[in-house]
């Protein structure tokens, strides 16, 4: 093997080098996916006062409600079950929104606490939603919710 046949071989290795550290790095930089969660459009949806109120703000009502089922384990022995429902999901301009309708008896408490406990496991598990919609049919209001985490240490 001849001295140019050698660098030309030690070239193509350094390049291959850097073209996989390139893709490594890529792959693992890369945003996590989108939800796993397939939303099957229901073909009839009765003309409810939440349904009716969205249709007039411009958002088409997707689905019935829904139910997600959660598994808890508790040191890997105790399992808990309990379930999260949705009551519509909407869209409006592209955008998918999880819809929850206001309950009297348990109604929702407008500080950063109270939208967190009661609203944040939704963004959290359709992360590709746009946000939540707070729909109350007897007040005829649609407030629209939307979540930003920070990684920032704060001071507590």
């Amino acid at each position: 093997m001849q001295n140019i046949d050698r660098y030309i071989l030690v070239v193509i290795i350094a390049l291959l080098i850097l073209w996989g550290w390139s893709r490594l790095r890529q792959w693992w930089n890369k945003p996590p996916e989108e939800s796993d969660w397939e939303i099957e459009v229901d073909e009839e949806i009765p003309v409810t006062a939440a349904v009716e109120l969205l249709e007039e703000s411009g958002y088409e009502v997707m689905t019935l409600k829904r139910k997600v089922n959660i598994n808890i384990w508790v040191n890997e022995q105790e399992e808990y079950q309990s379930r999260l429902f949705i009551d519509h999901f909407a869209r409006k301009d592209e955008g998918l929104y999880v819809v929850k309708l206001a309950k009297e008896r348990k109604p929702l408490d407008m500080t950063g606490s109270g939208l967190r406990d009661m609203l944040m496991a939704y963004a959290l598990i359709f992360n590709e939603a746009e946000g939540i919609l707070y729909v109350d049919p007897k007040l005829r209001t649609i407030q629209k919710i939307q979540f930003e985490i920070n990684g920032d240490k704060g001071d507590d």
